[in-house]
């Protein structure tokens, strides 16, 4: 069995972070281990407090995996300061980590920032370098464009076609321009673009436009945490890039399909959900 880490935050209700990529590990057959950043007190509607782990506990969780267990692939989540960001860049570049899916959570449904400017650009410059594949959204993307084309000193009229990312071909642009700074795969995904839930997926010489049907449901908390924790597990499988970017996108395709509906408010996307309906869970114990 392959080892897989996830460096990341509590969700207290379970639908998103650290707990949503256990679960994704284990619908996708591979061992789960986790260091958390953050502890949070959140659920589907909400994210009521957040509280930090210190610098040494972040550094001693990482080490104590590193030390003994070969990690076969690392899923980053959400990055919670530049401090903790600069711990994870010093040990995975000690420990020669292998296969680091990043998902870049900097913007919030509401369209708010998460993270401080600071973070952000850390993230960029420094994470993103050392990263296999990124996995930003619509509004993620925006926010790394406009990071890097004023590191780049481009002009203001550049910045403008990001304003508004309303097509494949822009999301094409985009994926590009991250691919070439980076000089890694990106993942564009275009989720709240059309009807159809295409992702664009890129690195320097070829771009896949990757089609997907979309699910009209609310309940998709934790979807992007469950698809880069699925590219983690399948890349330390062994899958290709472009495979285990594949297979990610149908084990979400079937984990909104058994979507969990909390009634008042939206709920979480169901990792397990396709697993149960296929073993007879009382006749296994």
């Amino acid at each position: 069995m392959k080892n897989v880490l996830s460096i990341a935050g509590s969700d207290s209700s379970a639908g998103a972070g650290i707990q949503a990529d256990l679960k994704t590990f284990v619908a996708n057959g591979v061992y789960e281990m986790t260091v958390i950043t953050s502890i949070t007190a959140q659920n589907p509607k909400e994210v009521r407090m957040v509280e930090d782990v210190s610098r040494e506990m972040l550094k001693n969780q990482i080490e104590t995996i590193f030390d003994v267990i070969k990690v076969d692939a690392v899923k980053i989540g959400m990055v919670n300061s530049k401090e903790n960001g600069e711990i994870m860049y010093e040990k995975l570049l000690k420990y020669k980590a292998q296969n680091i899916v990043l998902d870049p959570v900097m913007i919030a449904t509401s369209g708010s920032s998460l993270i401080i400017d600071e973070t952000k650009d850390f993230l960029v410059n420094k994470l993103f370098k050392i990263a296999n594949i990124i996995t930003p959204n619509l509004d993620e993307t925006k926010e790394i464009i406009k990071i890097i084309l004023n590191n780049e000193k481009k002009n203001v009229e550049n910045n403008l076609f990001v304003e508004n990312i309303d097509s494949v071909e822009k999301m094409k642009t985009c994926g590009k321009i991250i691919a070439d700074f980076t000089k890694k795969w990106v993942l564009i995904k275009g989720g709240h673009l059309s009807d159809s839930a295409v992702d664009i997926l890129v690195n320097g010489e070829k771009t896949y436009v990757l089609e997907g049907k979309k699910i009209s449901s609310e309940n998709t908390h934790g979807t992007g945490c469950s698809l880069s924790s699925a590219i983690a597990s399948n890349l330390a499988k062994g899958y290709s890039m472009l495979e285990a970017v594949k297979k990610a996108k149908k084990f979400v395709l079937f984990s909104l399909k058994n979507s969990v509906d909390f009634g008042e408010i939206n709920g979480t996307v169901n990792q397990m959900g396709e697993i149960y309906k296929n073993i007879d869970i009382e006749k296994l114990y």
